[in-house]
């Protein structure tokens, strides 16, 4: 063990050392250095503090790695805090989904099928039936024209689209049929152009707008899966609006009104929205992402919502809106994403 901690100390240093700005700490009661700052706590006689539990982990989140064990722990300014936060986390153990899956036999995730694929159970079938009749409902009444499309496509196809460029390390491994290499689908985006191309359009078709509750698949790593918020495949309620430029902010603004409307349907009011502009690995001009980005923000401003940015947090492709619920502990979730792209 004393030389596993070497080795991991090491790495660690590496790892710091990389950064600009890190330093090594040395402790005269421990007999090494420390590869972090220290130290880390300044005053050892608080009282607030709850040892909570151990348990294993890979180590860098990687289940090749040395398995470590963890203690969780917590510390807070006074007994008050920590009993605020303490009642807080049975409240969400009370209310944690993948407790309320199993003894409402909702859903299940086998060990035999493998991590983060979700077997729905009648009872859950029967829920997610009613949601999904709701949605198409409602996509229907908004002008929407409901597609489906396959799991699967050829592996040339992610290339032109770029997945294979910026999203590989989110993808499956290729398959071999009959020679030609196909791939599992992480999103519907490709799939919704193909058919928006097989025919040529006039300008008195748009805007045409397309929707799929489309099933995608991808990668995670096992240690952060977690219930069905963080899964490998799950499926999607995505929609595509092909439009005139001079359409583009009416569009977004129905979309953001559509949005508000199913959310309000599940009683999500409260809600935190980030407009996400563009990230290192991008393709496109720069003059297209910010004639996408201004299209983004006239109708976030024309439907009256704060906003913050997220400066470099738009997708490969183009930036976006994205929304945060907040749930009934106060704790915000991903929700929704509308972007935009030329």
């Amino acid at each position: 063990m004393a030389y596993l901690s070497i080795v991991f100390q090491v790495d660690v240093t590496k790892l710091r050392r990389s950064s600009q700005g890190s330093s090594l700490g040395y402790f005269p009661r421990l007999p090494t250095l420390v590869p972090w700052p220290g130290p880390q706590v300044t005053l050892c006689n608080r009282k607030a503090v709850e040892l909570e539990s151990v348990a294993g982990a890979y180590w860098r989140g990687d289940e090749k790695k040395q398995m470590l064990q963890r203690i969780y722990g917590t510390a807070w300014e006074n007994e008050e805090q920590l009993k605020a936060y303490l009642h807080f986390k049975e409240e969400a153990k009370r209310r944690d989904h993948r407790r309320l899956g199993i003894d409402l036999d909702l859903f299940s995730i086998q060990d035999e099928a493998g991590g983060g694929l979700v077997f729905w159970h009648p009872k859950g079938a029967i829920v997610r039936h009613i949601i999904e009749d709701s949605w198409k409902k409602i996509h229907i009444e908004h002008g929407y024209d409901l597609l489906y499309t396959p799991h699967v496509a050829r592996a040339d196809l992610w290339k032109t689209s770029g997945h294979l460029d910026f999203y590989r390390e989110n993808m499956y491994s290729q398959i071999t049929i009959e020679d030609e290499l196909y791939q599992l689908r992480p999103m519907n985006c490709p799939y919704h152009i193909l058919i928006y191309k097989r025919k040529l359009h006039s300008y008195r078709d748009f805007p045409i707008r397309v929707a799929e509750l489309g099933t995608v698949y991808r990668y995670e790593l096992s240690g952060s899966l977690h219930g069905l918020f963080r899964v490998r495949g799950f499926t999607q309620d995505d929609a595509h609006i092909f439009c005139l430029e001079d359409q583009i902010k009416d569009e977004i603004r129905g979309v953001l009104d559509l949005i508000e409307e199913i959310l309000l349907q599940f009683g999500f009011s409260k809600y935190e929205v980030n407009l996400s502009t563009r990230p290192e690995k991008a393709v496109g001009a720069d003059d297209i992402w910010e004639k996408a980005t201004s299209a983004l923000r006239d109708a976030l401003d024309d439907k009256g919502w704060s906003y913050r940015i997220d400066e470099g947090g738009g997708a490969f492709y183009g930036p976006k809106i994205d929304l945060k619920i907040e749930d009934a502990l106060g704790r915000k979730w991903q929700c929704s994403t509308i972007q935009a792209s030329y």
